[in-house]
Parts: structure tokens; sequence; C-alpha cells
């Protein structure tokens, strides 16, 4: 949202909270999961799509049903398949496309990749995304391609995968895979909820209903998905790559997640940034090699 619209948006927003707190944080929660329709990209950022659009074209697409609506799959399946499945999960504003870059390494590793695109994103349906959401897209690709030997994740990707995989939301059925890689992570949803929250103005009130909404959605308090303690509980050997300069989710948030325990490995990227992080050719090996020997 742009900074000129935020500064006349607060004070209403603020005086709202006060007056009725349950209609704002609805509200709020409703902005909070609606994902910008995406810009238009111009210079390196077109070609780079460009890029992922070409190795997408070399998937076969299919279409996984939700309960309401559908997910769109993207598979990557050769001929020597022979080390199991691999999911891709995308993060906030992405899209399947967005991932390709290890479809490569880990084709010639013999695996079939599976990548898709998240509810409210690329071809998938509906407008909306949150946890409960991203949970249920995972779990219906996990059924259909399944069973998992690994989730590569981007962003906020990588607390979908998180809640899935500790069965955190409990209307859905937690997801198995043998390793996890998470790539520019965080490791704090309450504390995105909360700068989300302070953005836009809310006051005490209007944030206390927007976390009781978040409650009531996902059928856990929006403590129950932090990171670090989901992936103390899950324990699977992972991966956790983050560029020291990501200017939307600082290094801090890969720092925490890697104190779940001694199965993390933390490796540090300079100068890749939240997204270029994806097309770089060293972090998508480095993947790959984790994947095959979990180390």
């Amino acid at each position: 949202m742009a900074a000129s619209a935020l500064r006349y948006m607060r004070p209403l927003v603020r005086a709202a909270s006060f007056v009725a707190p349950a209609a704002t944080g609805r509200l709020a929660f409703q902005l909070f999961c609606t994902p910008p329709r995406p810009r238009k990209r111009s210079g390196n950022g077109t070609r780079v799509a460009s890029a992922a659009a070409q190795r997408l074209k070399q998937a076969s697409a299919c279409s996984v049903p939700l309960p309401c609506g559908s997910v769109q799959a993207y598979v990557f399946e050769s001929e020597r398949v022979s080390a199991g499945t691999v999911a891709l999960v995308h993060g906030w504003t992405g899209e399947a496309a967005s991932m390709t870059a290890f479809v490569e390494p880990l084709s010639a590793a013999g695996f079939r990749v599976v990548a898709f695109d998240l509810p409210g994103h690329g071809a998938s349906t509906g407008r909306e995304l949150n946890i409960p959401l991203g949970v249920a897209s995972l779990a219906a690709v996990a059924r259909a391609f399944g069973p998992l030997e690994a989730i590569v994740t981007h962003s906020f990707g990588g607390a979908i995968a998180l809640a899935a995989l500790a069965g955190s939301v409990p209307s859905q059925r937690t997801v198995r895979a043998g390793r996890l890689v998470m790539i520019s992570a965080p490791s704090s949803l309450t504390q995105l909820t909360r700068q989300f929250g302070s953005s836009i103005g809310l006051g005490r009130r209007g944030q206390a209903a927007l976390e009781r909404r978040i409650h009531v959605v996902a059928g856990n308090p929006v403590e129950v998905f932090e990171g670090r303690p989901q992936l103390a509980a899950i324990g699977l050997p992972t991966l956790v790559i983050h560029d020291r300069q990501d200017r939307e989710l600082g290094f801090q948030h890969a720092e925490a997640l890697a104190e779940a325990g001694p199965f993390v490995t933390l490796e540090a990227t300079q100068g890749l940034g939240h997204r270029r992080i994806l097309q770089a050719r060293s972090v998508a090996e480095r993947v790959a090699r984790f994947v095959v020997e979990g180390g």
C-alpha cells in the first residue's frame, strides 16, 4: 500500500478500531490476506520472468482440486525419476514459475519436481491467501503426488510448510516429508501480524480483534504459528538459507529458526536480497545437494 494512502488511512483505522473493533478486525484480516496484484516487470525483471515462464512450459500442467476451488500444479518428470517427489512452495505474491530455477538440479538428481500456484496466486483460484488455505493446498498436492521426499520453500511458503508439517491447522491433515528447505522465510507470524497492524494504524482493540479473527479462521491463535517451536517439534533435517541484505525479512528471522535444534543448517548469502536469491545457481545447487544428502 502506498505511503501516501497510509498517511490518510491510519487515523481513520485507529478511530474505527476504538468504535467498532470487531468489524475493523475482520476488514483488517481480509486486507492482510489479500495479495496485491502483480506489478508489471521491466528490465532485468522481465528477462528473469521470461526465463522462468519458459522453464514452466517444460512441465505437465494439471489442476488439483480443493474443497473451495483448485490449485494449478506443474509436474516436471524426466525418464530417470528414481528418488521420489520434491514440492516447491513459492512465497507471497510469487508463483510456481518463480521456483523453477530449482527444477534442473533436482531433476538431474532423479527427483520428480512439483511446483504449484498457491491460492490467490498465478493460475490458482481465489483472491486470498492465509495459512489454512496454504496448508490445504500443500496437503492436496502432497496427496496427489506424494510421498514427498522434500519441500523447498520461499518466504511465506516456509510458514505454510511449517504449519502443514507441524499439524498446526486442526482442520487439515499433517503433511509428511523427509527434508525441508526454507529460503528467506519468516520466523514469527505474530511479529508480521503486529507490524501489519501498526502499518495501517490499528489500535489495541482493533489489533486484538484481528488476532481473534486469525484464531477463528486458523483454529489456533497466531502464537501457535511461530517458526522456531514448530520447527523444533517437527525435527526434520532442515536447510535455512537467507541473505544478510534481505530488506523484506531481516537475517534475524533465519537466526531464530536455526535455534530450533542441531538438525537445522543455516547458510547465509550476500547481496542476493529477498527474491534474487531464487535465481542464484549456487543456491539451487546447494538445495539439491541437501535434498540428496541431507547435509
